[in-house]
């Protein structure tokens, strides 16, 4: 895989596209695996896409009691293995983005696996495949470094600062997200 997820959370437009292709996908029987959140639904109509962020030590794999959580070679976090799960739903549970879901009818849990059947191929998955306006983008590494650069400069010119300790420190170097 060559390509990077690359999430511009400040792009959303809520209009849940991403949501909809998600289900159309091949092997998620008709259930979403990312979401649409609103950034406070109390003060703002802001959204933001939540896919999984596919994290560098991922909390979800560590808690699994069973090792029922795999991570390809690439570093992409899939979803329970049926065979494996026992439905403990530590995973729900250890994910600090609140990611992994659990289904009660199937017993098993399910998550955002970068469309993984899709993106080994270097071909986007469903949800980056069909945003209307780019918060969800499958580009190569070295469009998300311009991206990332322009942004950066963009945040000095209108005076933010980045902040420290945050938890997309977690968030590996092929899931490039810009966030304030």
């Amino acid at each position: 895989m060559n390509k990077i997820m690359y999430l511009e959370f400040e792009r959303c437009i809520g209009c849940r596209a991403c949501q909809a292709a998600c289900r159309e996908c091949g092997d998620h029987d008709a259930k979403e695996r990312n979401y649409v959140e609103y950034v406070d639904f109390t003060e703002s109509r802001q959204t933001y896409p939540m896919l999984c962020m596919q994290c560098k030590d991922p909390a979800c794999a560590r808690v699994c009691p069973a090792n029922a959580i795999q991570i390809t070679d690439e570093g992409v976090v899939l979803s329970a293995m049926e065979e494996k799960c026992i439905g403990c739903r530590n995973c729900t549970f250890g994910c600090p983005f609140g990611i992994p879901k659990f289904d009660f009818e199937e017993n098993k849990m399910y998550k955002c696996d970068m469309c993984y059947d899709r993106s080994k191929h270097d071909i986007a998955p469903m949800c980056a495949s069909v945003c209307p306006s780019d918060a969800i983008r499958f580009i190569d590494f070295d469009e998300m470094q311009q991206l990332r650069r322009k942004r950066s400069q963009m945040n000095l010119v209108e005076g933010k600062k980045p902040q420290e300790g945050n938890k997309w420190d977690y968030v590996p170097e092929f899931f490039g997200v810009y966030t304030d």
